[in-house]
């Protein structure tokens, strides 16, 4: 028997409120070791992107509103 196939025989053990727990303690540890990554993967994305389009002009999708600290073009 694997150590995974001992742990599921352990938690079959477990009443269903305890394997209710069990199984978000479980995810939560889960998350909790990706959410580094993937936070980190996102910045260097942003980071890129926002390099990437360094001098370009997008005033053209801006609403007047927005152009110019908030005054419209007369």
């Amino acid at each position: 028997m694997t150590k995974l196939e001992a742990i599921l025989e352990q938690a079959n053990g477990l009443s269903a409120v305890q394997r209710e727990q069990l199984v978000r303690l479980l995810s939560a540890q889960a998350f909790a070791q990706g959410g580094d990554d993937e936070a980190a993967a996102g910045k260097r994305g942003l980071a890129a992107w926002t390099a990437s389009t360094k001098g370009e002009d997008w005033s053209m999708f801006c609403p007047d509103t927005l152009r110019n600290g908030g005054r419209a073009h007369s």
